[in-house]
């Protein structure tokens, strides 16, 4: 076995300084005049401009102006006393401040209508906004949820993380429009079935106008079907695919209240452009930019009587429609093809950089990796392996698996990466190595040999066990018990197993890196998924609750031999699945019963389908999931199959058809489905959703698949997932709302209660409190449902225990203070920052005479623990804060577990900064504002 000690010092850093980027910016060659570089403007000229050009004509230069017109003046001087204003209203503050703004607002308003200030226009007693106006007669207020980009500013959506998706912006437009035009290059089905709820509300009382074309052949047929279907809807569109006659993108949504807006941009009526990224829109309102608004809707209008390029869509020209788009897929360019890069992707360098952490921050050599499947698991080991061969090149090397494609495919990723074509033997079946110094061995043969016959404990440098998962079966356990490698190295998609036993007492009981679903989806790794909530007729609240799921029998005698439902499901497939000959599906049953039943329901209705379970012969297995990807038959239905181990990329549809209790096999059964394909552009999901038991969470669902807080899922049902992974969608069917909803808030209206049960569970496991890093691996809660403002008050970590029950209540006399200071310091993961904040929180530790580095250190604690001036407290000099400080034990107690936690959780390795030799901040940790104003004693013990 080799020695390999001085690999863990080494770290590989990249560090820009900025001291670089400023002389870089300095040495422009732009001379600027007073405040005045040069450039092109259109500016009114007032005094202050006029006195700088003054001086500019004096230096020699000319500057080119010219008169106002006459019908341009207004435009100028509105905005022009528009900044005026806005700067003036924002020096207003404090208590006087609304009443301050109105009364200013006032005083404009009568001088600009030349009226005296005795009846003021906005009243003195508050400003409101008018949100809405309903209508009479109206089951139900169709403005109750607007736009969250509002109805009265321009804004640009570029699909940034903070962004509502263009999906669910329009989605709400449509709602409460009473008249829209679509002008689209192409329109397929994927987009409609993101807006379609929308669509069909809003074309029951507003006409809605489309103008399309066969640019391309790229729109969906089936789409000018469905759409010229509805009511209230005419459709324009040009035959010629030949060139670009129109490749404009554009929404106009009139109001008739004067809010009218329209979207400009790069985005069709498609799902990935509706949901990714990677297209900008602009937003116009008729508020702020009514000249821009009328050009849209009058140029519109020049189109749609363009009968000439424009053939209204009938019946009649249907299928000389379906001719154009066919001769314009017929041009399409299949696209270049992909090459294997021998770089790693940056989501795989920051799990390398993960790894470089874990053994040298925590000290911890035993790495998991919990990846999606289809993110490059072996990728990641294979870089990771190199890194290590470089420092030490005699290292020996292990691999295994459960099957020989893996080893196969495992073994020509590593040669191709480590740039060796005869890297590694096999060790399967009969097949003997010659030499056990790089080997990729199956565990079966493993376990038949007996692992402690082939190879002694120590034989290996570095291991790899992939589908990890399977690490609690007996034969991997020994495996596991047996070696005793320098690295140890698991890979898994799904770390947690039905049987509750968890594989991370291999690995120090830590994930070393994970990466979740959305960010898999964000990084283009897996493709997006398009989630619909069918509401579904059966009832589940009386049947009986077992040990965390469902009674079998009990769920097996509602979903079989239910014909209600089975035409409910029958309904369902042909509203979503247009193109059925497309259809590549897998649909989860209850029971073999049920699958059996689903496949012959979908074969009388004319859908090849076969059903498939552990009683299901291997051959019979592998043959039914090539005739699905050979598109032989449509459908397949399982039960206990395919949630792991099982790679069909085709797969595009997948059929939710029983209530699935654990969240890890649902994600399981979702990912089936998400492995990118050709001529695959999402994952169309089909959850069947009935009212649910009290005790079903449906909450953690949706949080996996939006990424929001469990928290917030009610919000983001409400407001139809404006954010979510890209080209993502989540919609509702209006039954299973309600149901989700229900389930939802009695969800989250206990959950502070479980939190409590679930610290006393703890508590009495360990026969004391449970520390906040203990408690928060073990259960994840989110840290906004531990630090939280309740009434007046902040409480944290130790107030919870005391309401649990298992701490004795305490009186600190700064808690609320700083308990949301303790909040606010839980970024300083590493560093000497870290350091010194642990240092402060031990009544023994000494710390050193003043001195400028640890001055600074006190005054950034200060100011983040504090969050007021120390000379305002009383504080005399700045130890004075560490004596106060330590006058509350529990609290310094809280903020010691805090930094246990945020340690444990650090994602890079920190290194000491070179700002400056007085400067206590390090590459690669995270400061608050204050902090760093406090470090550069910009921030001092008098003054913030």
């Amino acid at each position: 076995m080799t020695s390999c000690g001085g690999w863990n010092r080494r770290i590989s850093t990249n560090w820009i300084g900025w001291r670089g980027i400023f002389r870089s910016w300095k040495r422009s060659p732009v001379s600027w005049h007073d405040g005045l570089p040069p450039g092109v403007y259109e500016r009114l000229i007032d005094r202050e401009l006029d006195r700088l050009l003054k001086k500019i004509k004096d230096a020699g230069l000319t500057p080119r102006k010219e008169a106002v017109d006459a019908s341009e003046l207004p435009f100028l001087l509105s905005r022009y006393i528009g900044k005026k204003l806005l700067s003036e209203f924002r020096t207003f503050s404090g208590e006087t401040g609304v009443s301050g703004q109105i009364a200013l607002a006032n005083r404009i308003i009568a001088l600009a209508s030349r009226q005296g200030d005795s009846d003021p226009v906005i009243p003195s007693s508050g400003a409101e906004i008018l949100l809405s106006v309903p209508e009479a007669n109206a089951w139900e207020d169709k403005f109750s949820t607007p736009p969250l980009t509002g109805l009265s500013e321009s804004t640009l959506l570029t699909g940034a993380p903070d962004d509502p998706s263009l999906a669910s912006e329009l989605s709400k437009e449509i709602r409460s429009a009473d008249r829209i035009d679509i002008l689209m290059s192409f329109i397929k089905w994927s987009g409609i079935l993101v807006l379609r709820s929308a669509l069909e509300d809003a074309s029951s009382r507003a006409p809605v106008r489309i103008v399309t074309t066969t640019y391309m052949g790229a729109t969906d047929l089936a789409s000018l079907d469905f759409l010229s279907g509805l009511p209230n809807v005419q459709i324009r569109i040009s035959l010629d695919e030949s060139r670009t006659r129109l490749h404009a993108k554009a929404w106009y949504f009139g109001r008739h209240s004067g809010f009218s807006t329209a979207y400009i941009g790069s985005s069709n009526l498609s799902n990935p452009a509706l949901t990714s990224g990677l297209e900008w829109n602009l937003k116009v309102t008729e508020e702020d930019q009514p000249s821009v608004l009328e050009k849209i809707h009058g140029t519109f209008e020049t189109y749609w009587n363009d009968a000439t390029s424009f053939l209204p869509y009938s019946s009649s020209v249907r299928e000389k429609v379906d001719k154009a788009l066919l001769r314009g897929r017929r041009r399409e360019d299949s696209g270049p093809s992909t090459l294997f890069d021998v770089t790693p992707y940056p989501f795989q360098q920051e799990i390398l950089d993960r790894l470089v952490v874990e053994r040298t921050l925590h000290r911890s050599c035993r790495n998991l990796i919990v990846c999606a499947t289809g993110t490059g698991k072996t990728v990641i080991a294979a870089f990771d392996f190199l890194r290590y061969r470089e420092a030490c090149p005699e290292a020996t090397f292990l691999f295994v698996a459960h099957r020989q494609e893996i080893l196969d495919q495992s073994r020509k990723q590593f040669r191709h990466i480590l740039g060796d074509r005869n890297f590694g033997e096999m060790l399967i079946g009969e097949n003997r190595p010659k030499s056990l110094r790089h080997l990729f061995a199956s565990i079966q043969t493993i376990a038949w040999q007996e692992e402690s016959a082939l190879f002694k404990s120590d034989t290996f440098d570095y291991v790899v066990i992939d589908e990890i998962h399977h690490g609690m079966a007996p034969t991997y356990r020994r495996l596991l018990d047996h070696l005793k490698p320098k690295i140890l190295l698991g890979l898994t998609a799904t770390p947690e197993r039905h049987d509750g036993l968890d594989i991370r007492r291999y690995f120090n009981d830590r994930t070393a890196a994970e990466i979740r679903l959305g960010e898999a989806i964000d990084r283009d790794l897996l493709c997006p998924f398009h989630y619909f909530g069918v509401s579904d007729s059966v009832d589940y609240r009386n049947i009986r609750w077992e040990r965390g799921q469902y009674a079998y029998q009990d769920l097996e005698d509602v979903l079989t031999g239910n014909d209600m439902r089975n035409r409910d499901i029958l309904r369902a497939i042909r509203e979503y699945l247009p193109d059925l000959g497309a259809v590549r599906g897998l649909g989860f049953c209850v029971s073999v019963r049920h699958a059996r039943e689903m496949s012959e329901l979908f074969n009388r209705a004319g859908l090849s389908s076969t059903a498939l379970s552990a009683e299901t012969p291997k051959e019979e297995r592998e043959s039914a999931s090539q005739r699905l990807s050979q598109g032989e038959i449509r459908f397949v239905f399982v039960v206990d199959l395919y949630n792991e181990g099982v790679d069909i990329p085709a797969v595009n549809t997948v059929l939710f058809l029983r209530p699935t209790e654990s969240l890890t096999v649902f994600l399981q059964q979702l990912g089936r489905g998400l492995r990118h394909y050709r001529g695959k552009t999402h994952l169309l999901v089909l959850d069947f959703i009935g009212h649910m038991h009290g005790k079903f969470d449906f909450s953690a669902r949706l949080s996996a698949l939006s990424g929001s807080p469990v928290h917030r899922i009610e919000l983001a049902v409400l407001e139809d997932f404006p954010h979510l992974p890209a080209g993502c969608v989540i919609r509702l069917e209006r039954v299973a709302r309600e149901y989700v909803l229900e389930n939802v808030r009695q969800s989250l209206g206990g959950r502070r209660d479980s939190w409590f049960e679930r610290i006393r569970e703890m508590a009495r496991e360990l026969g004391r409190p449970p520390r906040l890093r203990e408690f928060v691996e073990a259960f994840h809660p989110p840290l906004s449902a531990i630090y939280k403002k309740r009434g007046n008050v902040f409480s944290g970590w130790k107030r919870m225990q005391v309401q649990a029950g298992v701490l004795e209540d305490f009186a600190d006399p700064d808690e609320s203070v700083l308990t949301r200071g303790v909040g606010r310091v839980f970024h300083a993961a590493a560093g000497r920052y870290h350091d010194f904040l642990l240092r402060m929180t031990q009544r023994e530790e000494k710390f050193p005479s003043e001195g400028s580095m640890a001055d600074r250190m006190l005054l950034m604690a200060h100011y983040s623990l504090w969050g007021e001036v120390p000379r305002k407290m009383g504080m005399v000099e700045p130890r004075d804060m560490i004596r106060r400080f330590r006058n509350n034990p529990v609290l310094s107690a809280e903020l010691e577990e805090s930094l246990e936690l945020s340690k444990d959780l650090a994602r890079y390795p920190v290194i000491p900064g070179s700002l400056s030799d007085h400067s206590p901040l390090d590459i690669h940790a995270a400061y608050t504002r204050a902090e760093i104003l406090a470090a550069f004693g910009l921030w001092d013990f008098e003054r913030p």
